[in-house]
């Protein structure tokens, strides 16, 4: 018997051999670089310096502290190091200065803002590159079938349609029949000209009536014409729409006249949004005036403020104060996010990986997973999960520096659920109103009537 035994051992070792030997190895780690470039585009020296400057600076620091916490984590903490390119304000310069960024610095994508962003996204979609733009509400960025564009905040029509939903909720809230008539005042540029067209429909749909419009220069030194049509007039309530020195203007003539709207003042862009307007004001000209807000109105309420503060004020001798800095920040997560599912499965170190991704770090075939990474991204709040501070804070900065709760774009590039809030100024601070789960826990309740002037 012993015989057969000795020859059957050596016959199932050997197959056990030939098994091993033509079993597939498994996947090796690719060889991450220690660091990519990664590019931005924006007018640090132009006429939109200011914004420039706060979007990148908000970059920066999203850069610095996710290499700071990790890096990307699956691909071997690698980091990525900003490079961010000024246009002075002028499309033809953003377009010279993305295509350096893609050819000759070799970036693995763009980011971009108001007003070059077209132009930059022209020049993304020809060398397939992806592009991420945290600011332009510009209608055609997302509406050109281009491949390689996506936009993080809300659509002008999101943006149109949360304000009319405010006048009309807050008038409900209030106890008051709903507003009638509404009064249009805005600059001329193609952002406020296209919420305004997309404003109106929208408003007339819920039944508010549009009474009158002047479409005003920003560059105006005075709105007395346009608000002695707009008291004719006598609207329930006025949309608005301007940048920083010009809603100052806008904001201290009213107050000087008492013009007077019983539903209140709505205004969108980015002037009500900016700290220098209120520094600029005294409480009574913007108080119980309603806003929206791209960002997170309230941002030093948040536990994760002083991480972000300390860095931006270390930069711009300022506090986090300005949406635009949120939005730069937040827009370097989302694409943290994006590179930390492109590796497969078998080699990610965190659930979400996409499957039958073939991996490369040939420059062309990474934009182009990160392209796909981002078209297929859904980031919810459940992944808050995952620690990101180093004191092991579960913080998701893509999600709660926007207060957003999801983050997923449609086919067009378009982020479904970047549409901002309506806040109202009570007191002296622009409280999260609409929609409702957006509110603070101890968020007043709207103010409608809007009191009279003698009573601010």
């Amino acid at each position: 018997m012993k015989k057969f035994v000795i020859p059957l051992l050596i016959v199932a070792m050997v197959a056990i051999l030939i098994a091993t030997g033509c079993r597939p190895k498994p996947p090796e780690r690719p060889m991450y670089p220690a660091e990519m470039p990664i590019g931005m585009v924006v007018d640090l020296s132009g006429p939109h310096a200011e914004l420039g400057k706060k979007l990148s600076t908000g970059a920066e620091v999203g850069a610095y502290q996710m290499n700071e916490w990790g890096g990307i984590r699956n691909m071997l903490s690698m980091d990525l190091r900003l490079i961010v390119a000024d246009d002075g304000g002028s499309p033809e310069r953003a377009a010279a200065e993305a295509e350096r960024l893609i050819t000759e610095e070799e970036v693995i994508f763009l980011l971009g803002a108001w007003p070059t962003a077209m132009a930059v996204s022209e020049v993304a979609e020809e060398h397939e590159t992806p592009f991420i733009c945290p600011l332009s509400l510009d209608p055609l960025l997302t509406e050109r079938g281009y491949y390689y564009t996506f936009r993080t905040v809300g659509s002008v029509s999101d943006v149109a349609g949360q304000m009319v939903y405010a006048m009309t909720k807050s008038a409900e809230e209030a106890g008051l029949p709903p507003p009638k008539t509404c009064f249009m005042e805005y600059v001329s540029d193609e952002p406020s000209v296209a919420v305004a067209e997309a404003f109106k429909p929208q408003a007339e749909e819920a039944g508010i009536d549009i009474v009158g419009e002047e479409i005003v220069d920003a560059t105006a030194t005075s709105f007395v014409p346009q608000l002695t049509a707009i008291e004719a007039a006598e609207p329930d309530l006025l949309f608005s729409c301007h940048y920083t020195d010009d809603a100052i203007i806008l904001y201290r003539e009213m107050m000087e006249r008492e013009t007077y709207f019983p539903y209140g003042v709505f205004s969108c862009g980015g002037g009500v949004e900016d700290a220098r307007f209120y520094e600029a004001l005294p409480q009574p000209a913007y108080e119980y005036g309603f806003s929206y807000e791209t960002g997170d109105p309230l941002p030093q309420r948040r536990s994760y403020y002083d991480w972000i503060n300390s860095e931006v004020k270390a930069r711009i001798g300022q506090d986090w104060e300005d949406y635009s800095i949120g939005t730069g920040y937040a827009a370097v997560w989302i694409i943290k996010e994006s590179l930390e599912r492109m590796t497969p499965p078998s080699l990610v170190s965190q659930v979400g990986g996409y499957k039958g991704m073939e991996f490369s770090l040939d420059l062309d075939e990474f934009r182009g997973n990160l392209r796909y990474s981002l078209a297929v991204l859904a980031v919810t709040r459940g992944d808050t999960a995952k620690i990101q501070l180093p004191d092991g804070t579960p913080f998701l900065p893509a999600l709660q520096v926007m207060r957003s709760n999801r983050i997923e774009f449609d086919e067009t590039g378009q982020n479904l659920y970047g549409v901002g809030m309506v806040s109202q100024n009570i007191g002296g601070t622009r409280w999260p109103l609409y929609p409702e789960r957006r509110r603070e826990l101890d968020s007043p309740s709207v103010v409608l009537p809007i009191p009279p002037w003698g009573e601010r």
